[in-house]
């Protein structure tokens, strides 16, 4: 059989899997109006943009330094042709995550041509891990990251044989540094410290395509920065810093949460099977007889988890981007198994059948263990922000009572397509400086009679339960 027909079964198996995964997961963006904060950032982001311009990216009608552009200007040659925004604004995260799946078949194949079934075990393992599909349809940056991580790791592959390639690498280290944050710096850096340890591969790093694409990936990735303090004056200590560094792995988690929250969103809450995973990538770095290239993807792997285990990060978010290094090395060790004899065949179909549908029944219930309807409150905010109008003030107000009743700025800026900015405030805050008027705004049914005692002359004009929409005399 010749080396293409050889090919044609797996690479056809591996492509209708990702058709019919691509299916399943299109039906399931549609459900449920967007309530997740970060979900609910992206997306003002992106409207935002519209309104205000490309050039920045701006929450609540100013600049906002958190995140890079790329996702939200690709957000926004879809959300004004697409009637269903919650719809709009999860099409990326899909459509990264299809081609990530994509990726990863191209990483299987160059980690051991010679073994074609590699290739869809290694995209069913990935796709039917819960985080990969709860993530690809939600409206984060995630899987955009994963996307152009493995496109990276794939490229460095390729280098072995033509260090032309680390040029491609350093093209997907910008494309992911405008995405989210410079990761793929840190990968990079790791891949290039596990070849310089090896005697056989470390006269290959010897090359001024490595040094010139280092250079060229540092210089890229400071266009963004450097224009964003050049124009908007952004502190240039806030380049691709995210969020809040104690949002990530200050004061409020450090000992107050355990060290390995990650540790276990990896390996049960989050992927129930990510143990073989990580023993697989054990495996492949103890082993004597090593793949190299399973080698080096299972040290990435540890490394990546190591340090986000010691900077105890608040979520396994931020270790996805080995997810598809992981699933190509347990596929690896499931097929050297299946090779040992018959028998061993039969197991490791069996096992790898469990597993895979085991990862899909896990990523199903996750999928539809969703919270309370937001429908409701989604009727609010689109009051409230046909209500706005310039020199009217427009106020959340805090429910003075412990209840989470309001739910994020986020929420209302995107749900009611406001085009002015909003303040959130509290009862007390209002009193000593005064209620400002015009106004319109939000609160707790229990705060109504607070804001009666402030504005005389409101209106209320949406009472939803729990949710009051109000106006005063003056913004009629």
């Amino acid at each position: 059989m010749s080396g293409r027909r050889i090919y044609l079964a797996p690479v056809s198996s591996a492509a209708l899997l990702i058709i019919a995964v691509t299916a399943w997961l299109a039906f399931q963006i549609p459900k449920g109006v967007l309530t997740y904060p970060d979900e609910l950032l992206t997306a003002e982001r992106s409207r935002e943009m519209l309104l205000k311009g490309r050039a920045t990216v701006q929450f609540n009608f100013r600049p906002s330094f958190a995140k890079p552009p790329l996702q939200y200007w690709l957000t926004t040659f879809i959300l004004p042709r697409i009637a269903n925004s919650s719809t709009a604004v999860r099409i990326w995260p899909l459509a990264c995550g299809v081609l990530s799946a994509i990726a990863l078949g191209c990483v299987a194949f160059l980690v051991a041509p010679d073994r074609p079934w590699l290739i869809p075990l290694a995209v069913a393992i990935y796709v039917s891990c819960p985080l990969f599909s709860t993530e690809a349809i939600r409206a984060l940056l995630d899987t955009g990251l994963v996307f152009f991580t493995t496109l990276a790791i794939g490229f460095a592959q390729l280098a072995r044989r033509n260090a032309i390639w680390w040029l491609a690498v350093a093209i997907a280290c910008w494309l992911g540094a405008l995405q989210k944050i410079p990761l793929i710096l840190l990968v990079w850096a790791i891949i290039i410290a596990v070849r310089f340890f090896d005697m056989k591969e470390r006269a290959n790093l010897r090359n001024i395509w490595l040094v010139g694409s280092g250079i060229l990936s540092v210089a890229l990735i400071a266009i963004w920065p450097v224009f964003q303090n050049l124009h908007y004056h952004m502190p240039l200590l806030r380049a691709f810093a995210g969020d809040d560094p104690s949002a990530l792995f200050g004061e409020r988690h450090l000992g107050a949460r355990p060290y390995f929250e990650i540790f276990d969103g990896l390996v049960a809450s989050g992927w129930a099977g990510g143990i073989f995973a990580l023993f697989a990538a054990f495996a492949a770095i103890i082993a004597k007889h090593r793949n190299v290239p399973a080698r080096e993807m299972s040290i990435l792997a540890f490394a990546v988890v190591a340090l986000a285990l010691v900077f105890n990060f608040r979520s396994v978010r931020y270790v996805l981007p080995i997810i598809p290094c992981l699933s190509v090395v347990l596929a690896l060790s499931l097929s050297d198994i299946a090779q040992r004899n018959n028998q061993n065949r039969v197991r490791t179909i069996v096992f790898a059948g469990i597993f895979v549908i085991a990862g899909f029944v896990q990523a199903f219930i996750k999928m539809h263990h969703r919270g309370p309807d937001a429908s409701a409150e989604q009727r609010v905010a689109r009051t409230l922000g046909s209500m706005q109008g310039k020199g009217i003030e427009t106020i959340l107000i805090e429910p003075s009572q412990r209840k989470r009743d309001l739910r994020s700025n986020a929420f209302y800026l995107f749900h009611g397509d406001m085009k002015f900015p909003l303040k959130r405030r509290n009862i007390e805050e209002l009193r000593e400086a005064g209620p400002p008027r015009p106004a319109v705004g939000v609160c707790s049914a229990s705060d109504q009679s607070a804001v009666k005692e402030l504005y005389r002359d409101v209106d209320f004009v949406v009472m939803d339960g729990r949710i009051v929409c109000w106006r005063t005399g003056a913004a009629r």
